[in-house]
């Protein structure tokens, strides 16, 4: 599919599509533009232009929104083993965070966490660190994926020293009493994504076999943690938003309750506006009402 417009526009166009088929009201949709381009391989060397891919994703996001309803944004990502690409994500970003609807509202840096290893990956930290410090300046919306495969340091290096307000996965936290403490002193909002927590290695079943009751996320959430559950990559993991709940509920055995509070989480942490922030809280509360329930106070257990 790399380079092929017409492709990119219909799939992204489809994803709103899927996004609709779950009741999904709001999404903000990751990807990055270089990896889509003609010749954009992470082991690769030719000079890519990223500019159409966010065109052709944007117009099919937008076609998507008018056929299904759901509100999409865009966070574009830099990867971790692509440094030369750094720079032009931020600037792309700046140039496009007003171009509604179907804005770009935030940055990323995904497909691992070396670039956070100064001492051993110099050529991958100092572009990517560079970068989001002029992220910083332009007061950009910051996640980051950490503490997926890399230990605690790394999520305290993505808040700490990169700006992240949010963190992709950071499931190796939960071990560390400092680091909990002080994500939840700073209500920095964690991305949990069961399935791939799984296939990425973020997280072991263990030796008992599958016992969900022992990932990480309960641990996060009896700490307070500011949590919500996340989809990942669908296609990818051959999943989705409401099989992430299934396994929420029906393995890990949280509480629908607790599901809503998390739920909560996710739209206080979206990079919105209050106004619309407002708007989607709204329309859950609405929901809820229909159903006989209430969403409840923000306090996990």
């Amino acid at each position: 599919m790399r380079g092929n417009f017409n492709l990119i526009e219909k799939l992204a166009c489809h994803f709103v599509k899927r996004q609709a088929q779950q009741n999904v009201i709001y999404s903000e949709v990751r990807y990055s533009p270089h990896l889509l381009a003609k010749g954009g391989d992470i082991g690769g060397t030719e000079s890519v232009d990223p500019n159409p891919i966010i065109d052709a994703v944007t117009k099919g996001l937008r076609r998507g929104e008018n056929e299904y309803g759901v509100r999409v944004n865009q966070i574009l990502c830099c990867i971790a083993w692509r440094p030369d690409w750094a720079k032009d994500i931020i600037e792309m970003a700046h140039e496009r965070r007003n171009d509604s609807p179907c804005a770009i509202v935030g940055v990323d840096i995904a497909a691992g966490e070396e670039h956070f290893d100064k001492e051993e990956y110099p050529h991958l930290h100092d572009p990517h660190y560079k970068a989001f410090q002029r992220a910083r300046e332009l007061r950009l919306n910051i996640t980051i994926h950490a503490g997926e495969v890399g230990d605690a340091a790394f999520v305290r290096k993505a808040v700490n020293e990169y700006g992240a307000t949010r963190i992709g996965h950071g499931y190796h936290i939960a071990k560390d009493l400092k680091c909990l403490e002080e994500m939840r002193k700073k209500n920095i909002h964690f991305e949990i994504c069961p399935t791939s927590s799984v296939e990425t290695g973020g997280w072991m079943y263990g030796k008992e076999g599958r016992d969900w009751k022992t990932h990480p996320a309960i641990s996060m959430l009896k700490y307070g943690l500011n949590l919500g559950f996340n989809s990942d990559d669908p296609a990818v993991f051959d999943t989705s938003l409401t099989w992430q709940y299934r396994i929420a509920v029906g393995k890990m055995g949280l509480t629908k309750r607790c599901i809503l509070k998390t739920l909560q989480c996710s739209i206080n942490s979206a990079f919105l506006d209050d106004e619309e922030k407002a708007i989607l809280r709204s329309r859950v509360a609405e929901y809820l009402d229909d159903i006989g329930m209430k969403m409840p106070a923000l306090l996990y257990f």
